[in-house]
């Protein structure tokens, strides 16, 4: 995986025609890490049609129609690796003289070919070219059921996932793959490019040369619905931030949707989130299909300004003054979308959009924060994010974090951690409020009187957790300000509650 962050990958790629990106996952995508016994030799300086004209031009076969016939080869073909030869050094062309008058003659010149000393050395060289055995680990992808060359950095072991509550994909077939000689061919293949055999030829695969183990290539699930057929779910995977069309054809062959519980879990949260929004906000909420141009706008300028910037930076005086202007027509178009964007009252807050958002808060709230959130994982809840909210807290902003759901509570030593260095900070800050409230379905941010949102997406585990259903992660945005102070008041009452 590259250091792009997840949600800018996440956004670039959540266009799909007659589908809309529902949520989003990272997983480890399982390979094997296969031992296999070859039979290499090392790459001859001649191609085999050269050798063996050249042999044939050693052992006396000194004209090209006699080579011909021979190698049971066209004329053609025999006179063209002739020529190359000569080129070559390797023969010498003497032509043959007429045997009536004796001399060249030149209408109809013929050649016969006679092997010099670089053609000799060059044969006694071949001749000493022997196979050799040698073990190669190469990586068998788990799905698409190929070989590949994977980097060791890039491996993830099975407890790997765990510690860092990555999704496992399942391997289809759950076997580690078989090795013998029908594997030949796309050994070859992947060993075209690989360094230590760069001078070799691939013989033949001889069979397995130890144990097989299993490790996991880091990767981003997307999770698509059909615009027109909700129960149409499909998932593309996206490696090292490019999507993979093998691994999203082989998931779906192998029913992966199924064995990963997609099916049938998406809509389940719908209810609470309508729910708490109310029947006139649930009017109020613009349609999709506009808010997802303008956005579509928004970001087209972005990339369009981040293309001129990046000219001015490299223009010479005489381009940068009308690069300037665009860039500038670009800034002022794209501060139109954007402001666009945020007076809707009441929108569709994509899943890709959340995590920027509850980091804009963190940084930019000057009066209240407050977050309510089921789970709390250290993959979220980490040092930046205890930083970030020590400093918002230290500022003077009032912030309450409301968590918890029945008895569930953190299942792994970072968790509990995380959880705890929440606790500290509201011991150390009156105007922390840190508060389990034991049945928070709902999840909400609310920022200043900005704006409230009310979400499925999880604020404070939404990259953990990987045994968490798959849930529809869109939420819904409200800059009405009466609706965001009355959402904010009604969780402010169960807060005080149990806070006392």
């Amino acid at each position: 995986m590259t250091d792009i962050p997840i949600e800018e990958t996440v956004q670039r790629l959540s266009r799909r025609p007659g589908y809309r990106l529902v949520t989003y996952r990272e997983v480890g995508l399982p390979f094997w890490d296969v031992p296999i016994q070859c039979r290499l030799q090392k790459r001859k300086p001649l191609g085999v049609l050269d050798e063996f004209t050249l042999r044939c031009v050693e052992a006396g076969l000194n004209v090209s129609d006699d080579v011909a016939r021979f190698l049971h080869l066209p004329s053609e073909v025999t006179d063209a690796v002739m020529g190359r030869l000569v080129v070559k050094g390797h023969i010498i062309a003497v032509p043959v003289k007429d045997r009536l008058a004796g001399t060249v003659n030149e209408d109809t010149l013929r050649f016969h070919y006679v092997i010099s000393e670089s053609g000799k050395i060059a044969c006694a060289e071949l001749a000493e070219i022997t196979p050799e055995g040698k073990t190669l680990r190469l990586a068998f992808d788990g799905l698409t059921r190929k070989y590949a060359r994977i980097e060791e950095s890039l491996w993830w072991r099975p407890r790997d996932l765990r510690e860092h509550d990555i999704l496992e994909v399942p391997a289809y077939p759950v076997d580690p793959p078989s090795v013998g000689p029908d594997d030949t061919s796309e050994v070859s293949i992947v060993l075209r490019d690989a360094t230590e055999t760069a001078k070799h030829d691939l013989i033949t695969v001889m069979a397995l040369d130890g144990r097989r183990r299993k490790f996991f290539v880091r990767a981003i699930a997307l999770i698509f619905e059909s615009a027109d057929r909700p129960d149409e779910i499909q998932v593309q995977f996206a490696v090292d931030g490019r999507l993979s069309e093998s691994h999203t054809l082989a998931f779906a062959k192998s029913e992966g949707i199924r064995k990963i519980g997609i099916n049938g879990s998406l809509r389940d949260v719908e209810s609470t989130i309508d729910s708490l929004l109310g029947p006139e906000l649930l009017k109020l909420r613009a349609d999709e299909a506009e808010v997802a141009a303008i956005r579509r706008t928004a970001e087209g300028y972005k990339n369009q300004l981040a293309g001129f910037e990046d000219r001015v930076s490299t223009a010479t005086d005489e381009q940068k003054e009308p690069l300037v202007d665009l860039t500038n027509q670009m800034a002022e178009r794209l501060d139109e979308a954007e402001t666009a964007l945020k007076g809707i009252p009441v929108r569709v807050l994509e899943v890709h959009e959340h995590r920027p958002l509850l980091m804009e808060a963190l940084a930019s709230a000057r009066e209240r924060l407050m977050i309510i959130s089921p789970w709390i994982r250290a993959a979220v809840v980490n040092a930046r994010f205890i930083s970030d909210l020590d400093r918002l807290i230290f500022s003077g902003v009032s912030v309450v974090i409301g968590y918890g759901i029945g008895n569930d509570g953190p299942t792994g030593e970072a968790d509990r951690s995380a959880e705890r260095k929440m606790s500290d900070l509201a011991k150390k800050y009156d105007n922390f409020k840190f508060v389990r409230l034991g049945d928070t379905h709902a999840k909400i941010l609310v920022m200043d009187h900005s704006y409230a949102v009310v979400t499925s997406f999880n604020w404070l585990s939404f990259r953990g957790d990987p045994n968490r259903p798959f849930r529809d992660e869109r939420g819904t945005m409200i800059t009405i300000r009466s609706e965001v102070d009355r959402l904010h008041a009604d969780y402010m009452t169960r807060v005080e509650a149990i806070n006392g």
